[in-house]
């Protein structure tokens, strides 16, 4: 069993990885939300983004710039020219209620790859609903 520490957390891991493939209930919903995410995010759908960010959201994109969950909900709005994929997902829990999902969205446009990033998503369990807490991105070589 694999375990990572997290320098962002004051807090040890209590579980192992878990790939996209698991059938762990848990894994699987923080990454069906994560889903949902994708989906608000492509289909400009803030209603739906809302539901998924906590209220203390914070974003730290591959630029370096923060923004939190009310600039989140006002660009969403924005057209994307883009279509993304998400993959090379894990789910990592460092307590009962909280999840940290590491991945890689490939942006492209026109079917040209144009952006990739390795991303960290930071879910806690509110009231029984995995809520993005934090989201952190780096870019990579497309």
């Amino acid at each position: 069993m694999r375990f990572i520490a997290l320098l962002t957390f004051a807090i040890a891991i209590a579980a192992p990885a878990v790939s996209i493939a698991s059938a762990d209930p848990q894994a699987i919903a923080v990454l069906d939300q994560e889903q949902r995410w994708v989906k608000a995010s492509a289909n400009r759908d803030a209603a739906a983004l809302g539901k998924i960010l906590a209220e203390n959201f914070v974003h730290i994109n591959y630029r370096g710039v923060l923004s939190y969950r009310e600039q989140e909900l006002a660009n969403v709005g924005k057209p994307k020219a883009y279509t993304q994929t998400t993959g090379e997902q894990t789910v990592d829990f460092a307590a009962p209620t909280v999840a940290v999902v590491h991945g890689l969205r490939t942006f492209s446009e026109k079917g040209k790859v144009v952006l990739r990033l390795r991303y960290t998503d930071v879910y806690v369990n509110q009231r029984g609903r995995w809520m993005a807490l934090s989201a952190q991105e780096t870019a990579v070589t497309p």
